[in-house]
Order: structure tokens, then C-alpha cells, then sequence
């Protein structure tokens, strides 16, 4: 017992780099103000949510007027903005997730789950120093002569936040995996015959549309969709798999996308893949010669492209490789693997790096029968 209550305290003591959860606010600023768009509109125009059916969503909720509901909607929207930006970011985040929380449980009628799940990640947020980097909060310190504060800080509000998408994904996969139509892909195959007349449209020829309706593909696709889900909630939560399962991620979000609507869903749990990135910053170095062009490329998409500030850029010596990606445990990688290393920690060339990365490795592990060299160039996939 006191092993478990030595690790509990352990827990609640960890630290690490708040430079990650930066991002993801960042991004929440925009997502918050596409999923209170349709609501502005409405009160712009001067629909107000009580002038048609509602319902509170709990007996303890007090009836917001409608006149205070734009109000609201107007303050959540303006603090977004500053919240992503920065600005006195504690109480511009704490500001946005208040919007929105009351929004969400002003009636029934404004309950989904892609609106709850943005919720909760907002109050995470509330909970974490967030615009101690990244932000007009800590440019203005900087400009005023004042000591930088640390972007190390307790992260034990992270873990839940982890805990909570991982939950996500699991809760949707097992409900779906113990229920005979989802698995069966039934409910798959009735979503896409239903809106079968919006590929009627679309280039796809006769052919192709015939057999995005044919029943029998869905025994096949639903089981993966089920399955990819409790992957991605599994695997997010051990260094081995966890790029494969946020590579998972983004490809299983963008077949949702393009197969259903979700209203803000996808951008939500793309943006809080963030929070899986490793809490710390310039662990890793790259030696690379920016007197080539190729050199130069990368080095420019490093600086660019780095939000996670995972890399310190170093010029190699003389006798050393064009590139060298020396690993947070020391392992060095050079040539295209160290390339693909690099390019699979930059999120916006994740996506088409990791599986290419994954290749590589798979051959240089079969040259190599599986020897420690072959480890040694897997690198960059940890």
C-alpha cells in the first residue's frame, strides 16, 4: 500500500513541458469558433434558443434570457480568439469554457457529443498554465524585461485530459463492438445507401457508387472501423504504438469526415492528438548541413514546422554526414531514415512521413536479420 500511495503522490509531483497543451489551445481558439458559428447566426438574426422547444439540461440549471444567451455566445467567441492568441490566457480560457459549457447545458436540444467533448477538453486547459509559451502573454514579458517563466510545470491535468480521449475512443469502439449491427456493419451500410444520392453528384462512375453500396463490403469495413477505434484508445498510451495509432487517428477522423457529419468532432480530437506528444522540449538534435539544398529545406521546415520545439538545429562537422538525428537516448540515425525521423515529429508532414518511415525500417530490419543496427535505425519511430 504504501508503493501505490508513494506512485499515487509520485503522480500528482510529475512535471513537464507545457508546450504541447500551447498548441492545443492554439487550436481550440479557431475550433471554438466554428462550433459557435451556427449559434451566432441564429442570434444575429434574432433566434434566440428559447423561442423553440427546450429543455434544461439538468432541474438545477437557471433559464438563460435570450437576449443574455448572444451575449454569451458574443464574450465565448471574443475570448476564443484571445485565448488562442494568449491574451491573459488564463482568464480568456476560463472565459471560453464557460461559454461554451453553458451553452452546451442551456437545454437539451444543444447536446452532442463532439460539443461535450470540446468542453471538457477546454476545461482541462483551465486547469494547465498554458500561455507561459506560444502567446502574446509571454512575448509581453519578454518585452517588458521581465524573467521568462518556466514551460515546465505539474502536469498531472494532462494525464486526465489523456485518460478522457483515450476513454473516447474506447467507450465508442466497445459500444460498437458488442452491438451485433455496428459490427455486422449494418449501420454503416444503411448510412451510406441512405445518402446515396449525394454521390450521385460526384465523379465516382456507376461502378464505383454500386460498390460503396454493396452490402457485403461492410463485413469487412465496419469490424476495421470497430476495431481501429479500440486501437487507437489502447495504443495511444505506449511509445511503441503510439504513432501508429495517431497516424490511425487522423486517417480514421478523415473517413469520418468524409463519410458522415460530425460537426466539429474531428477538428477536436485531431487538435488533442497534442497532448500525446512527449512533455519535454529540445530533446532531440539534428546536425544538419545547411550549405546543401537539401540541408536547407529541412532545416527551413524544421524552424517552420517545429510547434512542438522538439529539435535543436546544429551544424555538423566537417568529417560528420550532411544529417544526423542524435534521439533524446543518444541513438544517432543518418541518411533517409533520419530524414523520415524528423519529418514524422512536424505535424503537418506527419501524416505522409510516418508510414514512409515505417517502410524504411521494415527493410533495414530484413537486410539486417533484426540485429542491433536494425534497432539502432528504428530511432526515429520512438
Amino acid at each position: 500500500m504504501s508503493t501505490i500511495a508513494a506512485r499515487w503522490d509520485a503522480l500528482f509531483e510529475r512535471t513537464g513541458s507545457i508546450r504541447a497543451v500551447a498548441v492545443l489551445r492554439i487550436a481550440l481558439g479557431p475550433i471554438t469558433l466554428v462550433h459557435l458559428a451556427p449559434f451566432l447566426r441564429d442570434a444575429r438574426n434574432g433566434i434566440h434558443y428559447d423561442d423553440r422547444f427546450w429543455e434544461p439540461y439538468a432541474p438545477w440549471m437557471p433559464k438563460i434570457p435570450g437576449s443574455l444567451w448572444s451575449v454569451l455566445l458574443a464574450v465565448g467567441a471574443v475570448s476564443a480568439v484571445l485565448m488562442a492568441l494568449g491574451v491573459l490566457t488564463r482568464l480568456t480560457t476560463a472565459v471560453t469554457f464557460l461559454a461554451v459549457a453553458t451553452n452546451l447545458l442551456a437545454s437539451q436540444t444543444h447536446f452532442r457529443h463532439n460539443r461535450t467533448f470540446l468542453t471538457i477538453l477546454l476545461f482541462g486547459l483551465t486547469l494547465l498554465p498554458a500561455g507561459r509559451v506560444l502567446s502574446v502573454d509571454a512575448w509581453w514579458r519578454r518585452w517588458r524585461g521581465l524573467p521568462m517563466l518556466s514551460d515546465r510545470v505539474v502536469i498531472w491535468p494532462l494525464i486526465l485530459l489523456r485518460i478522457q480521449v483515450s476513454l473516447v475512443y474506447l467507450a465508442s469502439g466497445f459500444s460498437k463492438l458488442i452491438d451485433p449491427d455496428w459490427f455486422g456493419g449494418l449501420v454503416l451500410w444503411d448510412r451510406v445507401v441512405r445518402y446515396k444520392y449525394t454521390l450521385d453528384p460526384t465523379p465516382l462512375p456507376e461502378w464505383g457508387i454500386d460498390f460503396l453500396t454493396w452490402r457485403p463490403l461492410y463485413w469487412f469495413v465496419a469490424p476495421v472501423a470497430v476495431l481501429t477505434e479500440l486501437f487507437i484508445g489502447l495504443g495511444l498510451w505506449s511509445q511503441r504504438t503510439r504513432l501508429a495509432a495517431i497516424w490511425a487517428a487522423v486517417l480514421f477522423h478523415l473517413s469520418i469526415e468524409l463519410s458522415a457529419s460530425v460537426e466539429v468532432f474531428s477538428l477536436v480530437a485531431v487538435a488533442a492528438l497534442a497532448i500525446w506528444v512527449t512533455p519535454s522540449t529540445r530533446d532531440r538534435t539534428v546536425r544538419v548541413r545547411t550549405t546543401t539544398p537539401g540541408g536547407r529545406a529541412l532545416a527551413l521546415a524544421v524552424r517552420l514546422l517545429d510547434w512542438f520545439g522538439r529539435f535543436r538545429l546544429e551544424e555538423p562537422a566537417s568529417d560528420e554526414p550532411w544529417l544526423t538525428l542524435i534521439d533524446r537516448d543518444g541513438t544517432r540515425t543518418i541518411g533517409q531514415l533520419a530524414v523520415l525521423g524528423v519529418l514524422t515529429r512536424l505535424p503537418l508532414t506527419f501524416p505522409l512521413a510516418a508510414p514512409l518511415l515505417a517502410v524504411d525500417t521494415w527493410q533495414a530490419r530484413s537486410r539486417t536479420g533484426g540485429s542491433d543496427d536494425a534497432r539502432t535505425s528504428m530511432a526515429g519511430v520512438r
